[in-house]
């Protein structure tokens, strides 16, 4: 039987697979991507071009994850790469004691983010600028479709595909397994560009790298992202 007559994911993904520089690339062409794209919106939405509407802000990070994961998908659904990040499946570990593991490591995570912003910056908000932007939109029933897909479900997809399925990969492969997971946390702390919030944001990230390290299911970080947002969410803007 020829390869091409065969399914695309039989095949496994090749050992160079995935190369650091490509997953650097898809993350700066992820940031890049969303300055254009809000530039664009704003463009053509707003005669005042110096001050950005909230509104135009989200709708452009919409627009920029919609782009980046047709880009990515073009990249991935070769030579078995999704089935290799495990996007396929629950991974390796019974579904239950996954379920336990996450848990427990976001548990963790939210109890040292407590301790740290109640008790090491009590005076400063980790978030103040999301938490202004997203304040300051009308509740529409659209804007809050917007904002909920924008967060709750196009940001936990990308960031999962790039920080832990493509650079975390990328990475064990010139480090040990918990200096990939530190590196692509610390990265991903810091592209949020919410400097009192590193430390936070890193501790959920290394709770996310560890958990896909144990099972290899991307699937099931993407969805314990999620449910992450969107709790974050339903607390801090919708809770009222």
């Amino acid at each position: 039987m020829q390869r091409d007559e065969l399914a695309p994911n039989v095949f496994p993904a090749p050992s160079y697979y995935p190369g650091l520089l490509p997953s650097i690339g898809f993350i700066i062409s992820y940031f890049a991507l969303q300055g254009v794209c809000t530039a664009i919106i704003i463009a053509a939405t707003q005669a005042d071009l110096a001050t950005p509407a909230p509104m135009s802000i989200i709708s452009g990070l919409v627009a920029s994850a919609i782009v980046q994961l047709m880009l990515m998908w073009l990249y991935l659904r070769k030579d078995g790469r999704m089935e290799a990040l495990g996007l396929y499946d629950f991974g390796r570990m019974p579904l239950r004691k996954a379920t336990r593991l996450a848990l427990s490591l976001v548990i963790a995570a939210m109890a040292f983010n407590f301790v740290y912003a109640t008790y090491v910056i009590p005076s400063v908000g980790m978030q103040d600028d999301v938490a202004k932007i997203l304040a300051s939109i009308a509740r529409t029933p659209l804007n809050v479709a917007v904002i909920f897909f924008a967060i709750a479900i196009a940001a936990p997809v990308v960031e999962e595909l790039l920080f832990r399925g493509l650079l975390q990969n990328a990475l064990a492969k010139y480090v040990p397994v918990w200096g990939a997971i530190l590196l692509s946390s610390l990265l991903f702390a810091l592209v949020h560009v919410q400097p009192y919030a590193i430390p936070a944001l890193m501790s959920l990230s290394i709770a996310f790298g560890y958990l896909y390290h144990r099972t290899g299911s991307l699937r099931a970080n993407i969805i314990l992202h999620m449910a992450n947002n969107v709790l974050a969410l339903a607390i801090t803007q919708f809770a009222a």
